[in-house]
């Protein structure tokens, strides 16, 4: 009985070494799967990133030249004579818009039948 009782444990560890053996070729496979993931991930990360970095460096190009802009136009607005601008603005207003088209329209009446002369003389 004892040869028995054995063979039976030794079948049972054999069982149990080709379970572990599937078990492990599994943990394997998977952990290549893990690595092959990563990889591809890793590549991803690595691909944006350099598309990324130059876009970055003219977007922050732009902003230095914009702050820069903003500078210049807030030092001109500050050493801007402003009384001299509302004199300004106050004289365009005062023109009178309707007898200047007025004006306009008569100039153009006026010259409109010398240039209808001197077209047909060609």
């Amino acid at each position: 009985m004892e040869y028995t009782e054995i063979l039976s444990a030794i079948e049972r560890i054999e069982k149990s070494n080709a379970e572990q053996a599937k078990y492990a070729r599994r943990q394997y496979r998977m952990s290549q799967v893990t690595a092959f993931a990563s990889l591809v991930m890793l590549s991803a990360v690595v691909y944006t990133i350099a598309m990324l970095i130059p876009k970055i460096n003219v977007t922050y190009q732009n902003i230095e030249l914009v702050m820069e802009n903003l500078r210049v136009i807030t030092s001109d607005l500050a050493e801007m004579d402003l009384s001299q601008t509302i004199e300004g603005i106050e004289k365009l207003n005062a023109i009178d818009i309707d007898s200047l088209n007025s004006a306009i329209k008569n100039l153009s009446d006026t010259v409109e039948p010398f240039a209808n002369l001197f077209n047909r003389s060609r």
